[in-house]
C-alpha cells in the first residue's frame, strides 16, 4: 500500500471522527425508500397513511387530487405551518431550509405548530390560473411533531412538489429517538463507532501487509 493512500485512509477516519457541518446526530433514526413515495392522481381524491416512526401506526396522512395535496396530523400531532391570518383556518405547510432546528421553540412569526383539523394543511392547491400554496416548487423539510410510545418526539419530512401541478414525492423522513429534544432539518446518524473502528482496522491491516 502507497504511503500516500495510507494518508488519506488516515485522513479520512480523523475527518468522520470531527464534527461535521451535515446535521449529524446521534440519536436519529433515518429512513429514505429505494424509490420515492409519489403523491400523484389524475382523479379525485387519494389517501396516503404515513407512518413515520415504523410503529404500524399513521402518523400523518396525505391527500392528493388533481385540484390539492396536503396533509394531516392524525392524533395530536402537529406540523409546523405558515398559517393564513383569521378568519380563515390552517394555512400552508412551511418549507423549511436544511439545518432549521425543529422543536418546541419553532415557532416565530406567523410560523405555528398546527394540528389535526376538518381541512388539510396546504401543500398546493391548483386553478386555472396557476398554484397557490408555500410549497409549491420547492424541494425542502416539513417540520412534524408526532406521539411515540406516549412521548413527544420532533421530526422532518423531505418533500419535493412540482411548480405546476398539485403532486410530489416523500422522499426521506427523520425523528430523534430523545422524547422532546429538537431535530435539525436534514439531520441524519452520526457514523458509528464501529465505522470509525472498521477504517482504522483496514488502515493497520494494510500497512502490516506492506511490513
Amino acid at each position: 500500500m502507497s504511503r500516500r493512500f495510507l494518508n488519506i485512509v488516515v485522513i479520512a477516519a480523523a475527518w468522520l471522527g470531527s464534527p461535521q457541518p451535515s446535521c449529524a446526530q446521534g440519536t436519529v433514526v433515518f429512513n429514505e425508500p429505494a424509490t420515492p413515495i409519489p403523491l400523484f392522481t389524475t382523479g379525485f381524491a387519494q389517501y396516503y397513511s404515513f407512518d413515520l416512526d415504523g410503529d404500524s401506526a399513521t402518523d400523518f396522512t396525505f391527500t392528493y387530487s388533481f385540484q390539492f395535496l396536503g396533509v394531516q396530523p392524525e392524533g395530536t400531532g402537529r406540523i409546523l405551518t405558515w398559517l393564513d391570518p383569521p378568519p380563515n383556518v390552517g394555512g400552508s405547510v412551511a418549507p423549511l431550509p436544511l439545518g432549521f432546528v425543529i422543536g418546541a421553540g419553532s415557532e416565530t412569526g406567523n410560523l405555528a405548530w398546527y394540528g389535526h383539523a376538518l381541512d388539510y394543511n396546504t401543500l398546493a392547491i391548483c386553478f386555472d390560473v396557476g398554484c397557490a400554496g408555500a410549497f409549491v416548487g420547492q424541494h425542502a423539510y416539513m417540520g412534524v411533531e408526532f406521539q411515540h410510545a406516549g412521548a413527544t418526539h420532533y421530526g422532518w419530512v423531505l418533500l419535493n412538489v412540482a411548480q405546476a401541478y398539485p403532486s410530489g414525492v416523500i422522499e426521506s423522513w427523520a425523528w430523534d429517538t430523545r422524547p422532546s429534544a429538537s431535530i435539525f432539518a436534514g439531520a441524519v446518524p452520526e457514523p458509528s463507532t464501529w465505522t470509525l473502528f472498521g477504517i482504522g482496522a483496514l488502515a493497520i491491516a494494510l500497512l502490516r501487509r506492506r511490513c
